[in-house]
């Protein structure tokens, strides 16, 4: 059922417009994607859908009754209420209501003859639960721990968190609220992994639609199920999750790339003749005929290819095999230890990420290693040859009194104007730009001009620290590039997954104080952790059962225990038989997908796409199952 439609929308601002004939509708359970380059009037789209901001034309309407849920719209938070009390406020109807069934409760104790009020009541408490009467506080509960607010802060007042804390706080807050059309902007900023992870799932079972502005592929991979790309003042919608978004976009451009060559050559053709032709007694008739059909014509364009950030690192000189051990590492400051125990190698072309939740002390790691703090402990060894570049993510390394111009010229004072211009060009930065001041520039640009400051080095060591934060989808997917690409070192901190996932081959997890590593991407590091959880889990649960096993057992106990390896037995059969079937079934989708004319058809490839991610997510949950029954078989042997 549509909820909400846009039609003829259209937004200027002064003689510039944003966007215009924007045209959509949303579903009631839609999960889609806004995605396009910074500054294409995402954020002003969803502005308009909450009635913030009136459009130049058109209109959005929305179903009477529908609430619409904006996190800006959520941020005037009660500083002096704790944050229980802020919280449990979303639900004042709700508890109004229950005091009132408590009221009633003790009517009918004095009135136990009544039935009319017997029925009433009946009918309270029936609508009262299926509001959520009887489980709101354990969401208020699951919602808090999700987004990090443990329960010995409920009973903080909330003048006294700081600025992240309250945009969570107030994230949180619009969750409980459950609107029937929730639009985040950016919902992923400044969140960490686990917390992401939480969100996403929480996000898939919401109940509503979702529309989404957000520059996280892999969050738009795992929840979206539609892409609406805002380019060009022009909104059009795609099929299937961001994947699916870019293999349809990757076709239309060939698709279009392919007609617009063969048409050319057709005018060219054409115009050849008629310009042979049309002085001739004997053709000029064809010729003339010929020109009225070519000026009539419906010209193609040639794709519009975007205007991507170009990046390339590459180093002066190559390191040593070596390039960094830490020994039993300690980090932190003087009145507190952050991290102990660090010990692990980063060899010569290594891509290692350190992920781990926000104020952990990944970068203080950085920090340590850049010997801007000094090591509580330990040793870091540092190999031959290398030299060092560092990203900051508070981008604090550039003077913000200077011009962009001079941030670059004053580090290559003997490298020509004209070559400092083209460089800063091949970042976007315009001939405008370039006159400001690094403090009058937006994050984005300030991101862009680190990482110009940065290739222009040419070290063989780079750590940075969140380098993604501030860039929009295309300058990150350029930037994965650059990075894969370079021929030295990298150590990164991060909370792109996606970006981790493309990347790293190594995984630094800091949690709890110490740090552990993995030899993999993200996925490696996920698949490992399930693992690892399930192994203790499956211990706690089998304990009972080794005990057991120790003893001479009854023939009760033992015809139990024959039982139990039974049905494991018949559990790993039934999911070897599914997994079977499975990856049958996804064979044969990559076999349709693969097909040329479904591979150029956007509505035959979108519902395959939908189908290979829900067959993939069936075949993730039937070799967990296989796995954790052969674990618990092996724990009977």
């Amino acid at each position: 059922m549509i909820i909400a439609q846009g039609h003829d929308l259209e937004q200027q601002f002064g003689a510039n417009t944003l966007f215009k004939n924007v045209t959509f509708s949303i579903d009631s359970n839609a999960r889609i994607g806004l995605v396009g380059p910074n500054g294409v009037g995402k954020t002003t789209l969803l502005k308009i859908m909450t009635g913030e901001q009136e459009p130049t034309h058109g209109e959005f309407t929305v179903n009477k009754g529908i609430d619409v849920g904006y996190i800006a719209q959520e941020n005037a938070l009660n500083e002096d209420k704790t944050i229980w009390d802020e919280m449990e406020s979303v639900f004042a109807p709700l508890i109004k209501e229950a005091k009132s069934l408590t009221y009633m409760q003790e009517q009918i104790a004095e009135h136990p003859e009544d039935q009319e009020l017997l029925k009433q009541y009946d009918q309270k408490q029936f609508a009262f639960e299926q509001k959520g009467g009887y489980t709101y506080q354990s969401d208020i509960k699951s919602i808090l721990n999700g987004f990090k607010f443990p329960e010995d802060t409920w009973q903080k007042k909330i003048g006294s968190l700081s600025g992240g804390e309250k945009t969570r706080l107030a994230f949180v807050k619009l969750l409980l609220r459950k609107p029937a059309l929730l639009l985040l902007d950016e919902p992923t900023n400044y969140l960490d992994l686990d917390t992401l992870d939480w969100l996403e799932g929480f996000l898939k079972n919401y109940s509503g639609a979702i529309l989404v502005v957000s520059h996280d592929q892999y969050f738009l991979d795992h929840l979206a199920t539609q892409i609406f790309e805002l380019q060009f003042g022009k909104l059009t919608p795609f099929k299937g999750n961001y994947s699916a978004y870019v293999m349809q976009c990757e076709q239309r451009d060939k698709d279009q790339e392919a007609a617009y060559e063969k048409q050319q050559a057709e005018i060219k053709k054409d115009e050849e003749f008629i310009q042979k032709n049309l002085v001739r007694a004997t053709t000029t008739k064809r010729a003339q005929s010929r020109r009225k059909k070519l000026e009539k014509i419906e010209r193609i364009k040639p794709p519009k290819h975007k205007s991507k950030v170009r990046i390339h690192f590459n180093s002066e000189r190559p390191s040593g095999k070596e390039v960094l051990i830490l020994n039993d590492l300690t980090i932190g400051y003087p009145d507190k230890t952050m991290v102990s125990d660090i010990s692990f190698q980063i060899n010569k072309g290594d891509r290692v990420a350190i992920i781990g939740p926000n104020g952990i002390g990944k970068s203080t790691l950085l920090k340590t290693i850049m010997k801007q703090l000094q090591p509580k402990g330990g040793s870091i060894k540092y190999g031959a040859s290398l030299d060092i570049g560092y990203y900051d993510q508070e981008l604090q390394r550039l003077d913000p009194s200077k011009t962009v111009l001079d941030t670059v010229w004053d580090r290559h004072k003997t490298m020509p104007e004209r070559d400092v211009r083209s460089i800063l060009a091949s970042f976007l930065f315009t001939a405008k730009d370039i006159d400001k001041t690094v403090g009058q520039l937006s994050g984005g640009q300030k991101a862009r001009l680190t990482l110009t400051v940065l290739s222009l080095e040419h070290d063989n060591f780079l750590l940075m620290d969140e380098p993604t934060n501030h860039l929009d989808i295309e300058a990150k997917e350029v930037l994965e590039k650059a990075l894969k690409d370079f021929d030295g070192t990298l150590l990164f901190v991060s909370h792109d997954r996606y970006f981790i996932n493309q990347l790293a081959n190594k995984i630094v997890s800091v949690r709890d104080g110490h740090a552990k590593i993995y030899n993999g991407n993200y996925s490696y590091y996920l698949d490992e952790k399930a693992k690892q959880e399930a192994a203790v889990s499956s211990s706690s649960e089998v304990q009972p059962a080794k005990q057991v096993s120790q003893q001479k057992l009854s023939y009760q106990e033992q015809k139990q225990r024959d039982s139990q390896k039974r049905k494991l037995q018949r559990a790993i059969d039934q999911a070897e038989q599914k997994i079977e079937e499975l990856e049958e079934q996804e064979q044969n989708i990559q076999n349709e997908m693969s097909n040329p004319d479904i591979a150029s058809n956007f509505d035959k490839l979108g519902p395959l796409q939908e189908q290979l991610s829900d067959v993939q997510k069936q075949l993730d949950d039937a070799n967990n199952a296989w796995e954790k029954a052969i674990e618990e078989m092996d724990n009977f042997e």
